[in-house]
């Protein structure tokens, strides 16, 4: 039987984690949870005993900003604890993402694409986030005034950087796409395997969440294994940064060819998450 591990980032609308494990509860899978270490009240004992055939790990918490290298960090934590058990495949989620369709239809589509991988490349993107050092990565998005001094300073670190050419990648060729991916075993393993590589080459970047594993792959025979077609994930970038799904959305969501969808958001709009949930548990 071949298994997958769902590798999932929360940090709030607990809600609908809860529905994301339910959905994705099955005996062949396990879930590998990192709840971030800003969030203070977590029931982790009910989260644990809600799956009834999947096993779920919780991973060791950390804080998680938003276009730091903690994102990176987090991710390979979730590979490495998952890795030991040589998964069919592993997809990285976060904690509003739903499938949009049973286990049995997930796992029968994994089988017949046995090999490939599903990560998203863009095809035009600003390499400024990789080019330049990036002081104070770590700020994310935080409205407080040192935030805002912080984020003024790395500007102008920024500008300096220009004004003298400077260009810390050189002649290296990077890649960009969506962070959120379902990869072989195999690429698994060489990922985590370039753990200090990646530290050293993204640590003072900002945003490359969306850039490490897509580079690794194309200095990799992993290339040649992409899937055609990337678009399993229903992710709407036209409408938002990205799109938060509302209950008129329905229809075409679940009559897609998709697999999952990201995102949802209780506090928007609570009805769609609850009738993907119906649709898709009714069909497990």
């Amino acid at each position: 039987m071949k298994r997958h591990a769902y590798l999932i980032m929360a940090h709030h609308n607990f809600s609908i984690l809860k529905k994301l494990i339910d959905l994705i509860d099955d005996e062949r899978n396990d879930i590998y949870i990192h709840i971030d270490a800003k969030v203070d009240e977590f029931d982790f004992k009910f989260f644990k005993d809600m799956a009834q055939k999947s096993e779920i790990y919780f991973i060791n918490r950390t804080n998680v900003s938003w276009g730091g290298f903690s994102q990176i960090k987090c991710e390979l934590e979730l590979l490495k604890a998952s890795i030991s058990k040589s998964y069919s495949y592993y997809h990285l989620l976060s904690g509003i993402d739903l499938p949009l369709k049973s286990q049995d239809y997930i796992h029968e589509f994994f089988n017949l694409n046995e090999g490939k991988e599903f990560v998203d490349f863009t095809a035009e993107w600003d390499n400024s986030r990789v080019k330049y050092i990036h002081l104070f990565n770590e700020n994310g998005r935080a409205p407080t005034v040192i935030s805002k001094c912080k984020r003024i300073i790395s500007k102008i670190f920024i500008k300096v950087q220009k004004i003298i050419d400077y260009d810390r990648i050189q002649d290296y060729e990077f890649y960009k796409g969506s962070n959120w991916f379902s990869i072989t075993n195999d690429l698994a393993m060489l990922v985590v395997s370039k753990e200090k590589e990646i530290e050293k080459r993204y640590k003072n970047t900002i945003l490359c969440d969306e850039v490490f594993l897509q580079t690794i792959i194309y200095h990799s025979h992993f290339k040649h294994n992409l899937f055609p077609d990337y678009s399993i994930r229903a992710i709407d970038w036209e409408r938002g940064g990205p799109y938060i799904y509302r209950k008129e959305d329905f229809i075409d969501l679940i009559n897609s060819d998709k697999v999952f969808a990201r995102k949802f958001d209780e506090n928007i709009d609570n009805e769609i998450v609850d009738m993907i949930y119906q649709s898709v548990s009714s069909k497990q």
